[in-house]
């Protein structure tokens, strides 16, 4: 009954048919896709968020075979609501990921990644789906080039790199707040994925040397109180 409900509901959003009602629910998981714009896409489910690992790496040869890895689309995101904080993760090929303000806005990008998760008929880490890539749902048409307001890249925005390239993942909370940058994704010839967490600039000379001016003003003025 609930993967009726919930089929009939994104079909009012005109998000998906109703003809294959084996959807699993959307866990909240980070998703790869891949487009060549033509033939079937490629989805896969990365896990967590918060399972990712510097220098982890995924090894997706198999399922790459056929896809000129020099030409194709492909990017990842995923949101999840964390202990009441709302938030997007989205790659992109450099610029940081547009902002997002309110629930709302954040519930329509939930909505539609729901929708690419319907496929899915289990849930969970390494499992993939090969959609039609003219379907509403597909990677191509969700990501890249679908005319539905209520598609990915029309809500919000084109997560996709092209090739054998790196692509930036930014977390977005839903507060209007700048996307932060915690690594990047890596395509290589051979289809393999690597992921590598970015690195925290340590502090410089200038802003150790004014930390430690503010510190000594601090314990300055505290002696003078105490003093007094």
């Amino acid at each position: 009954m609930k993967k009726i409900y919930q089929a009939a509901l994104l079909a009012t959003l005109g998000l998906v048919g109703v003809a294959g009602v084996q959807a699993a629910t959307y866990n909240g998981d980070l998703l790869l896709g891949f487009s060549s714009g033509a033939g079937n896409d490629l989805v896969y489910d990365l896990g967590a968020r918060s399972s990712l690992v510097d220098g982890q790496t995924w090894n997706l040869t198999s399922l790459l075979t056929g896809y000129d890895l020099n030409t194709i689309n492909w990017g990842v995101i995923g949101d999840k609501n964390v202990s009441g904080v709302r938030l997007v993760w989205s790659t992109t090929g450099g610029a940081p990921a547009n902002t997002i303000t309110g629930n709302t806005a954040w519930g329509t990008l939930d909505n539609i990644t729901a929708s690419i998760y319907f496929d899915f008929s289990t849930a969970g880490a390494g499992n993939s789906i090969t959609p039609d890539s003219t379907t509403q749902n597909s990677w191509n048409q969700q990501t890249i080039v679908g005319s539905l307001t209520t598609q990915y890249h029309n809500a919000y925005e084109n997560p996709n790199v092209t090739g054998l390239s790196s692509a930036n993942l930014f977390e977005v909370v839903n507060n209007g707040s700048t996307p932060t940058q915690i690594g990047t994704f890596t395509l290589d010839k051979s289809g393999g994925m690597t992921f590598n967490v970015t690195a925290v600039p340590e502090p410089g000379t200038a802003d150790l040397i004014g930390g430690g001016a503010l510190l000594m003003l601090a314990l300055r003025n505290k002696f003078r109180r105490t003093q007094s």
